[in-house]
């Protein structure tokens, strides 16, 4: 093959993955499922109103409803506040292949706000390390919660310096519940200025094109933080690891 021929089909494929889709939460609430999507979206605005730390006995029940019998809430509460965390990646501090778990681990997420909520790739919880779907851009109401497979790539909107309000907690099948204690009992809080650069969104493109090097051999560096005395500690130091690493 040509070298010119080459060039071409590499140009297509960067022009047809850097088209990014939308989507409404009122059409995933009726089409994603994550059989098929690895993701699920609820929405109920009492799940907002009535969650505060750990989530009400509404958004449990509807999300325990949607998973096999044995599944639980890990003692995980992860707060997320103004920052958007807009690179793409995938959730290695609770990854089955990570961690080697029994059944897949589920995040979710709430959000307690109006406007632009979460992007993911469809199905590339089952392409694992790789990723052929598409970024899909979903914006919802306050209230919106999103279920997914740990192993999905996905990434914070870029929402414009909104104020942002987000929780976020994890689920786990009771026969894992001993492999992932590391999560049992966190308590994490994350806010920071959001920050709206060029930069910062050519780093958010780089890191959907380049997840796969990013999340398959160097996820050994984002289980855990090291001390910053240490070798492991200072190679961490060049890494943005709170996209990674919440405890």
């Amino acid at each position: 093959m040509h070298r010119e021929t080459i060039f071409f089909i590499v140009c297509l494929l960067v022009i047809y993955y850097n088209y990014e889709e939308y989507e409404y939460y009122k059409e995933s609430l009726t089409t994603r499922k994550l059989e098929t999507d690895g993701f699920c979206v609820l929405h109920d605005p009492l799940y907002s109103l009535k969650t505060k730390d750990k989530p009400c006995e509404e958004l449990e029940n509807d999300v325990l409803q949607l998973l096999p019998e044995g599944y639980m809430f890990i003692d995980y509460v992860y707060k997320i506040n103004n920052v958007s965390l807009a690179r793409f990646h995938r959730d290695v501090t609770s990854s089955k292949h990570t961690f080697k778990t029994k059944h897949t681990v589920y995040t979710l997420i709430l959000y307690k706000y109006d406007g632009d909520l979460l992007s993911v790739c469809p199905g590339s919880n089952e392409t694992y390390p790789f990723t052929w779907s598409r970024i899909l851009n979903i914006d919802g109401k306050n209230g919106t919660a999103f279920l997914f497979d740990c192993d999905l790539l996905h990434a914070g909107r870029v929402n414009k310096c909104k104020d942002r309000n987000v929780i976020q907690y994890k689920i786990c099948h009771i026969d894992d519940l001993d492999t992932l204690k590391s999560l049992q009992g966190v308590r994490a809080e994350k806010t920071e200025k959001c920050i709206n650069t060029v930069h910062g969104k050519i780093e958010r493109k780089l890191s959907y094109f380049f997840e796969m090097p990013i999340n398959y051999f160097m996820y050994p560096l984002m289980i855990k933080r090291e001390t910053s005395n240490s070798l492991v500690g200072k190679i961490q130091s060049y890494i943005p690891l709170g996209y990674y690493n919440n405890v």
